[in-house]
C-alpha cells in the first residue's frame, strides 16, 4: 500500500425516543443516529476507527433502542464490500468504548487496540448514568494501548 486511502463504513443506525436522548425532557419522537466506522489503509497497515454496534447485544440489553442494520452494515459485512476480512485489520482505534463504537471489537482479537488513556478506567467503572453506554465489553478494555490526547498514530500525522 503506497497511497493512503480512507473509507467511511456505514454501520446502520440506532433509533430511540427523543425523550431519552434529551435526559427525559422534551417532546419525544424518534431520533435516528447513524453509526459509522472509518478504515484507513496506510503504508504501516490497516487501521479501523471504531467498530460500530453488535445487533444482538442491542436487542438483548437495550430494548429501548431500535437497531437498523443490514448484513452489509455489520463491520465484517462492510469490510467484505471492500474485499477485506476482519483478519486484514492491523489496528483498531476506539474513540471511546460505548456500545455503538466498540460492538464489533470481538471480530478483531488479533489486532492491536488503541484508545485514550482515560477511557479504560471509565469503561471499567462507568458513572451510573453511563452504565448502558458501556454495556458491551465483549472484549478486554484493559488490553487496549492507552494513549494521551495527542500524538502520532501514523508516521507524519498527529
Amino acid at each position: 500500500m503506497s497511497d493512503t486511502k480512507v473509507y467511511l463504513l456505514d454501520g446502520g443506525s440506532l433509533v430511540l425516543d427523543g425523550y431519552h436522548v434529551f435526559w427525559n425532557r422534551g417532546p419525544g419522537g424518534e431520533v435516528r443516529f447513524p453509526v459509522y466506522s472509518i478504515l484507513i489503509e496506510h503504508a504501516e497497515g490497516r487501521f479501523l476507527i471504531d467498530t460500530g454496534y453488535d445487533y444482538d447485544h442491542v436487542m438483548k440489553v437495550l430494548p429501548f433502542e431500535k437497531p437498523i442494520q443490514e448484513k452489509h452494515q455489520t463491520i465484517p459485512g462492510a469490510l467484505a464490500l471492500l474485499g477485506l476480512e476482519p483478519k486484514d485489520i492491523d489496528v483498531v482505534v476506539n474513540s471511546h468504548f460505548h456500545f455503538d463504537h466498540c460492538g464489533g471489537n470481538k471480530y478483531f482479537p488479533h489486532a492491536k487496540k488503541i484508545c485514550h488513556r482515560t477511557e479504560v478506567p471509565q469503561a471499567c467503572n462507568p458513572e451510573p448514568f453511563e452504565h448502558l453506554g458501556y454495556s458491551d465489553l465483549s472484549f478486554s478494555a484493559e488490553a487496549a494501548e492507552a494513549r494521551g490526547a495527542t500524538g502520532q498514530l501514523l508516521a507524519g500525522t498527529t
